[in-house]
């Protein structure tokens, strides 16, 4: 009994002199454990203002590509149908000559309506072409034709379906 700091405390009076210092203690350290949560709620709210940005940019890359990978398969549709038709042009072309070969052949005048057309607009001089009355144009050129037509047909149909192509000005 009187060892201690002050000889004249008791024993009780220096517990609750230590809990009162240790309770002391606790509540500073309280303090500056809130000081530091409340940076660390700045920093996270600064870096969420940082990274938002980031995560909405990323997002739309994300979609870009998703919408130009989608209009690349459908570009190379529409290239594959533009060649298909075109390669179907030389047996067209045979088989209108043929016919007006033929059709010269028998002493007649093409008529207008089988000059209305791609043939007709295209530029080609078509009052050039052989009439020496022999008609060069084969079963297969005609069926050559008629499978060309059908290509050119579905090509017409596969871009009537297709009047609006579908783009959105947020792709990029």
């Amino acid at each position: 009994s009187g060892t201690g700091p002050n000889p004249g405390m008791t024993e009780s009076q220096r517990r609750i002199d230590a809990l009162s210092m240790a309770l002391k203690q606790m509540k500073e350290t309280t303090v500056e454990a809130g000081r530091c949560c409340d940076g660390l709620t700045r920093r996270a709210q600064h870096l969420d203002t940082l990274t938002t940005p980031a995560s909405d940019a990323s997002a739309l890359l994300t979609q870009a590509s998703s919408n130009l990978g989608s209009t690349l398969v459908l570009i190379k549709d529409a290239r594959e149908k533009f060649d298909t038709v075109a390669d179907c042009e030389p047996a067209i072309e045979r088989l209108l000559q043929g016919a007006r070969e033929a059709n010269a052949a028998a002493g007649s005048k093409v008529p207008k309506r089988a000059m209305v057309g791609a043939a007709a607009g295209a530029g080609d001089d078509h009052s050039s072409l052989h009439t020496s009355g022999t008609n060069n144009l084969t079963e297969q050129d005609v069926y050559a034709a008629a499978d060309s037509m059908e290509i050119i047909r579905d090509a017409h149909r596969y871009f009537q379906d297709r009047t609006s192509w579908r783009s959105t000005p947020s792709a990029l």
